[in-house]
């Protein structure tokens, strides 16, 4: 997942929300969410709290098949895989078929009427039943009970799930690749605003994408499957697998066979099971003493709601609560999501309870929400430091302002997320948008912070992401060795580049790791082109010239520097551009200038002069 989309160069507008209500069905309606400009949007109103809340890392992610459902077959595909397993193997002729016996007990569940069940053909793939549709749309609905249907005394009891879905291959293959929301969950926990992601899905994509963006994966993330594994100490990060891992399972782990979890039979019993008791107190530890953001989890399983009502035993929630409780990733509230709410405030949700689902659902799925929310909290991070470096110098309106700026480039990245006219576009080129969105973010974001730590280019096209802190900033800037200070001046930079996008004095295109001298960002008018490198200091600077990133003698070069620059290198900007009649390198201290100017406006000017705008 390397594409590649021009963030800065695009020109498009996305509407703040797609302006219409979503009806479907029984379940409450709210405007949908379908961009992420219209989640920040919602981020920066009535879920504001959630959103502050969240980048302080009170969160617990709570995740299910909607996070994987483009890489691996949603559950109506593999229903009609279990039916069309059982049709293929029937031996017609033979007395008492075993795959007829179970197909028949299947059919029951999908609750034909006796003359419909009469008129199925089961000599024709399903594919090409006229009833196939609506077979299996009641059966999707009874997907545990349709896996708990045994076939013959010879097959395993998970013979449907084991070799009817193909878990080593569906769910185990080492083929498969993260999708937008792994990548974006990935540096989520990197960046520290989530420490624990708890999931009901088999598949090892959200490990892999781990495991692509760091190279300390192996000793920073915690994967608990069986009660042995949370002996693991040490990992700061922790991904619980609550219904098994296809991958072990794959490689032949004892029992991991075993601890798969899909049928009717194991779901009403895993609360009860001794092997399961660890896992569950730990569940129920992780609901009851953090918040929940759920994201693609459907919550019908009754284990969950079992763990759900323990948890509120142990610590109740009461309405009203402010950041919510449970945010649930969806753009309706189906029954199971309501029970989930009723659960979680006890005898509060009654008369509050259009009140708690209002705070509850952000009406918007994975994608734009997770995208929404690296972000959101890369900017927040940003903006915090900022605060701790300007307030004592230009105090809280300056701040303001320079934080209003840094959200104008974040809201002019997000524009870019998505199509400008989806309905342009088939479905699958809009997920290849999406993803060519993700990469670009990743793949800019590692590069920014690279040049700026150390004066060295990533590894193009590496994959790889360095986050800016690896706990949420108020606990970052307590560790002595953390950049607070150039951290803050570095925010300042980017918010002084976004005034100047926001205002129309140039347009930007974000740099690319296998461009090395392209800069970490161009900033262009019709008169000139700057590439700009950002660094903390001037032994950072150092390393980047000897690099080779620019020479000093390029004019089309601005470096931005955080510290103050020594004297014996401190130049004026004006000389630079037209004076002397030689151009070279143009450079701008942060810090220097800070203390050169008296207000965020004879900052952006200074800038402006330095980058010969």
């Amino acid at each position: 997942m390397h594409g590649r989309v021009a963030l800065g160069a695009r020109t498009c507008r996305i509407s703040a929300s797609c302006g219409y209500l979503s009806h479907l069905g029984d379940g409450m309606t709210v405007e949908p969410a379908r961009t992420v400009a219209a989640v920040l949007e919602r981020f920066g109103s009535n879920f504001s709290a959630f959103s502050s809340a969240f980048n302080e890392g009170q969160y617990v992610l709570w995740l299910g098949s909607g996070i994987s459902r483009e890489r691996v077959p949603n559950v109506g595909e593999l229903i009609g895989r279990v039916v069309e397993h059982l049709r293929f193997n029937i031996v017609e002729g033979k007395p008492g078929c075993e795959y007829r016996t179970a197909l028949d007990d299947v059919m029951r569940l999908a609750g034909l009427m006796p003359e419909e069940l009469a008129s199925i053909d089961f000599s024709i793939v399903v594919d090409e039943w006229p009833l196939k549709a609506r077979v299996i749309s009641v059966l999707v609905t009874n997907y545990a009970r349709v896996l708990d249907v045994l076939v013959g005394d010879d097959n395993p009891d998970d013979y449907l799930v084991w070799t009817g879905l193909d878990v080593p291959n569906t769910y185990g293959s080492p083929d498969l690749e993260p999708d937008v929301e792994h990548y974006c969950i990935a540096i989520l926990m990197l960046e520290g605003l989530v420490e624990t992601a708890v999931t009901a899905n088999w598949d090892g994509l959200l490990e892999t994408a781990l495991n692509e963006l760091t190279p300390a994966y192996g000793s920073l993330v915690r994967v608990a499957v069986s009660p042995d594994d949370f002996r693991v100490v040490g990992r700061r990060l922790e991904v619980i697998k609550v219904h098994g891992c296809a991958v072990r399972a794959r490689d032949g782990e004892p029992e991991s066979r075993n601890a798969l979890v899909a049928r009717h039979s194991q779901i009403s019993a895993w609360t009860e099971q001794p092997k399961n008791r660890l896992m569950r107190k730990q569940l129920e530890l992780r609901y009851a003493a953090r918040l929940t953001l759920m994201i693609g989890l459907s919550a019908q399983d009754e284990n969950f709601h079992t763990v759900f009502a323990a948890a509120a035993q142990d610590l109740a929630r009461s309405w009203p609560i402010s950041p919510p409780a449970v945010v649930l990733s969806e753009e309706r509230l189906e029954s199971y999501h309501q029970s989930v709410l009723r659960t979680t405030y006890g005898p509060t949700f009654e008369g509050n309870g259009t009140a708690i689902k209002d705070s509850s659902l952000l009406g918007a799925y994975g994608k734009p929400v997770l995208l929404a929310l690296v972000l959101s909290s890369l900017t927040d991070k940003l903006s915090f430091l900022i605060g701790r470096e300007i307030e004592s110098i230009w105090g809280s309106a300056a701040v303001k302002q320079f934080q209003t700026d840094l959200l104008g480039l974040r809201d002019l990245a997000a524009s870019h997320a998505d199509p400008f006219d989806p309905t342009a576009l088939k479905y699958p080129e809009i997920l290849e948008f999406q993803r060519e969105f993700a990469a670009r973010l990743i793949d800019v974001a590692n590069l920014a912070l690279a040049v700026f730590r150390t004066g060295r280019m990533p590894t193009p096209g590496g994959g790889r992401y360095e986050p800016l802190s690896d706990r949420p900033a108020a606990q970052a800037v307590l560790n002595a060795d953390f950049p607070s200070k150039q951290f803050g001046r570095f925010g300042v930079a980017l918010a002084l580049i976004g005034r100047g996008l926001t205002s129309g004095q140039w347009s930007a295109v974000p740099g690319d790791s296998r461009a090395a001298g392209d800069g970490v960002v161009r900033l262009v008018t019709s008169q000139r082109s700057a590439r700009v490198f950002f660094v903390k200091d001037a032994t950072t600077l150092t390393q980047l010239e000897l690099e080779g990133s620019f020479d000093d003698s390029e004019g089309d070069a601005l470096i931005v520097i955080a510290d103050a620059e020594p004297p014996a290198q401190t130049r004026s900007p004006k000389s630079r551009f037209g004076r002397d009649g030689k151009v070279s390198a143009g450079r701008f201290s942060v810090a220097s200038n800070i203390t050169n100017t008296d207000s965020t406006d004879d900052l952006y000017e200074a800038f402006k002069l330095a980058g010969g705008f």
